[in-house]
């Protein structure tokens, strides 16, 4: 695992590459399960408040999941806060669109685990 995972820093452990659109993008983690050889790539944030930014991030994590599948890679998406509760509509077409959207609780379920392992 690597915390504050850069596309070079993942060429350099792993000895794997990927492009994306925003190449000097810091991803918060990055797993790779040797067994499975298959990276998963984590973003993670809270939102306490609403607004224009959250239905923002969504279209951003809709179209970086697009990025990274196309090249066999994950993308696990951690988010949480009660800005979520005033923006139900982007956080349910993303969470259709995307594969791994998790929440807190569900982390402490475990689901975290299912996935990478």
């Amino acid at each position: 695992y690597i915390s504050q995972a850069t596309i070079k820093k993942i060429k350099d452990k792993w000895n794997i590459s990927f492009n994306i659109n925003k190449s000097s993008r810091k991803f918060d983690f990055a797993i790779f399960n040797k067994k499975k050889n298959k990276l998963f790539l984590i973003e993670t944030n809270f939102f306490n408040g609403g607004g224009s930014k959250l239905k923002s991030v969504c279209g951003e994590f809709r179209t970086l999941e697009r990025e990274l599948i196309a090249q066999d890679i994950g993308l696990i998406w951690i988010t949480d806060g009660k800005g979520w509760n005033n923006a139900i509509k982007p956080l349910e077409e993303v969470f259709n669109d995307n594969r791994y959207i998790l929440n807190l609780k569900m982390i402490e379920d475990g689901y975290l685990k299912e996935i990478v392992d």
